[in-house]
């Protein structure tokens, strides 16, 4: 039981780990700010540009955990709405890569 716990712990751990994430790159791709950090850089990039970069390769290790918190740290009996509420932020990740990669092959 202690093992079990302990695997809980770490999977909600890594759920919040990836919301702080999905938050730090949320907002500079959704206001869309448009300033260089490093114009000497070999290949400078805007800001929201790199924040959506960011989101497309870190989409995949957010689904991945998503789902460890649904299958290890929830009740198993009840899986059930609340449960499925780990799926929120790897759908909102989802929703902000597809609009990446529409506008930036579009």
């Amino acid at each position: 039981m202690k093992a079990k716990k302990a695997l809980s712990v770490t999977v909600i751990t890594l759920n919040v780990i990836g919301v702080i994430c999905l938050i730090y790159f949320a907002v500079p791709y959704l206001t869309h700010d448009t300033t260089v950090p490093n114009p000497d850089a070999m290949l400078p990039a805007e800001r929201w540009d790199s924040a959506g970069m960011a989101l497309t390769i870190g989409l995949i290790p957010m689904l991945i955990v998503n789902t460890l918190g649904f299958l290890f740290a929830g009740k198993k009996g009840k899986r059930s709405a609340v449960n499925a509420l780990f799926f929120l932020p790897g759908i909102v990740e989802i929703i902000l890569v597809c609009s990446y990669l529409l506008r930036s092959l579009g």
